[in-house]
């Protein structure tokens, strides 16, 4: 039996407005959610606990505040994830860096946005 479209996983990063979060899931797998603290959870696989995606809360609010003002082309129709990370990890500073299950989670996730290369496409609708 060969597999329908609707079988075929696509890694998208998706923002929901009611919760005001981005995540992205490299792969459909049962999963398990990690809070690391007040703005990002990683999301890892179920079986095997490999980090496997991420999600951001308040992101509008970060967006708006923080990314949007710095952005060479507010008008453009995507945003790398990549970015939204790395500005995250410059507004928490040091706190950051001095706790390295949190420092390492932010790296986690930087990584998988720059492997990936992911893009939050409906960036209009989000903020």
């Amino acid at each position: 039996m060969s597999a329908t479209p609707l079988d075929i996983y696509k890694p998208k990063a998706l923002y929901y407005e009611d919760a005001d979060s981005l995540e992205y899931v490299r792969v459909d797998v049962p999963s398990v959610y990690r809070r690391i603290d007040e703005f990002l959870t990683l999301i890892l696989d179920l079986e095997t606990r490999e980090p496997i995606g991420f999600k951001i809360k308040g992101f509008k609010n970060f967006y708006l505040r923080t990314i949007r003002p710095n952005s060479r082309n507010a008008e453009a129709p995507f945003l790398r994830l990549i970015t939204v990370v790395e500005s995250l990890m410059t507004e928490l500073g040091a706190g950051i860096f001095s706790e390295t299950p949190r420092r390492d989670a932010y790296k986690t996730a930087a990584d998988i946005a720059s492997e990936d290369q992911v893009i939050l496409s409906d960036l209009p609708k989000a903020a």
